[in-house]
């Protein structure tokens, strides 16, 4: 059992009729951590089906080789694993058009945070004073980076339907409560259906506190 990371999620469908995030979480022999998100189009007939595959690539990659990987070649991982993902979705399903998939991989190690995003997800990390926005997170432009986490760091990893439909002061007062972790999740999803609004896509929050 891995005490170092604590995790919470929370979902909702939305108006929606298919639920278009896909979300793991998963451990490594080393005691690793991945976080992904994968958000399908819904325009596409297999936009859930690419979610699913990207999701199980991902996380198969990370626990057969991170490992083995320096971290200073950690974010090159998360690129390559990222291209293998467009490739089973390419090999795996193909009408008229390729899916449009937005893809956010959360990677633990240690204090270190390696992450990687493309699409409109959002990845944040709150120290308990702000919340800040890592990479570009905008339509289909990719980012990746590094940043050094401490004891009681909160890094997020929010689908569009939860980031566009939650004020920043909302969620840094759920993310500072005192509030275990899965339960601000939850309180953040909650804050999402209390708008009640009639277009409201599905949204996932998932979350991973730095226990120590």
């Amino acid at each position: 059992m891995n005490d170092r990371y604590l995790i919470g999620n929370a979902q909702t469908i939305g108006y929606r009729e298919i639920q278009s995030n896909v979300f793991s979480t998963a451990y490594n022999d080393a005691g690793d951590l991945l976080a992904v998100l994968a958000d399908g189009a819904i325009d596409h007939p297999n936009g859930r089906i690419s979610a699913i595959i990207a999701v199980r690539c991902c996380v198969n990659m990370f626990i057969q080789k991170f490992s083995s990987v320096d971290s200073a070649q950690a974010n090159q991982f998360l690129l390559e694993t990222a291209l293998a993902a467009n490739k089973s979705i390419q090999d795996s399903v193909y009408i008229g058009k390729s899916p449009r998939l937005s893809l956010t991989m959360a990677l633990f190690r240690g204090k270190e945070l390696h992450y990687f995003n493309v699409g409109v997800n959002k990845i944040f990390l709150n120290n308990r004073h702000n919340e800040r926005t890592l990479g570009a997170g905008a339509n289909s432009t990719s980012s990746y980076g590094r940043c050094n986490l401490s004891p009681k760091d909160i890094v997020g990893i929010l689908s569009t339907g939860a980031h566009d439909r939650t004020h920043p002061m909302e969620r840094i007062k759920i993310i500072e409560s005192n509030l275990n972790i899965n339960d601000k999740a939850q309180a953040i999803i909650v804050s999402v259906n209390k708008k009640g609004l009639t277009k409201q896509l599905s949204a996932t929050a998932l979350l991973v506190e730095v226990a120590k």
